[in-house]
């Protein structure tokens, strides 16, 4: 098994008990949910108790590369109708000379930010799992609502290895509604208010990231 797999089950363990000691409950039946749409069998983000995000990351392959002053935008949608005050990310490899790092959230109904954390960059200058606060609270939002969870790396010399998707077919062959965008400037050091120009990368691997309560 290697180095991304492993830590990609420790991630998903490592969350997965955040879960429980949270007190977060999980169903054992159809019955005790009450709801007959809930597929047991199918993974999703409230298993490990995350309201968002962009993968499983027990099975995500792939190490996605990142440029400075890129955001990179994840289509998600809410899996859990509850408030958000943090991201998460697991890093696999010590990034170098990073500055200006965030994770934060986009309304693609108006494209306004709305919420971030407060800069990464020394969390993603060592290995382990990220789990950085809202520096504002993201209200309950509307089950299957989507939502975009944007990383921006401002600038570095080297840059961290993440666990993420496949590296080609991100964006599965579809012709709108992207899971992977790229902001088209590529020297931003912070989020901006509104949205900016987006493209579809040509190729790229999807990170995984996500926001919990």
């Amino acid at each position: 098994m290697g180095r991304t797999q492993s830590l990609a089950m420790l991630v998903a363990l490592a969350l997965g008990l955040s879960a429980c000691s949270s007190g977060a409950s999980v169903p054992t039946s159809l019955s005790d949910t009450g709801s007959s749409s809930v597929r047991m069998g199918a993974w999703s983000p409230s298993q490990l108790d995350l309201i968002a995000a962009t993968g499983d990351p027990a099975v995500m392959p792939s190490t996605p590369g990142f440029s400075p002053g890129v955001l990179y935008v994840n289509r998600v949608y809410v899996d859990q109708n509850r408030a958000a005050h943090a991201a998460q990310l697991a890093v696999i490899t010590a990034g170098e000379g990073i500055s200006n790092a965030f994770i934060g959230v986009y309304d693609p109904s108006d494209d306004k930010l709305l919420a971030t954390t407060a800069d990464l960059s020394q969390s993603l200058q060592k290995p382990g799992i990220i789990r950085a606060d809202l520096t504002t609270e993201i209200p309950a939002q509307p089950m299957n609502k989507k939502l975009w969870i944007v990383l921006l790396i401002g600038g570095m010399t080297k840059p961290p290895t993440v666990i993420g998707g496949r590296e080609y077919g991100s964006n599965l062959g579809l012709t709108g509604d992207y899971r992977l965008w790229v902001s088209d400037a590529n020297n931003l050091t912070s989020f901006p208010v509104t949205m900016p120009k987006l493209k579809v990368p040509e190729h790229g691997s999807i990170p995984f990231v996500a926001i919990a309560g």
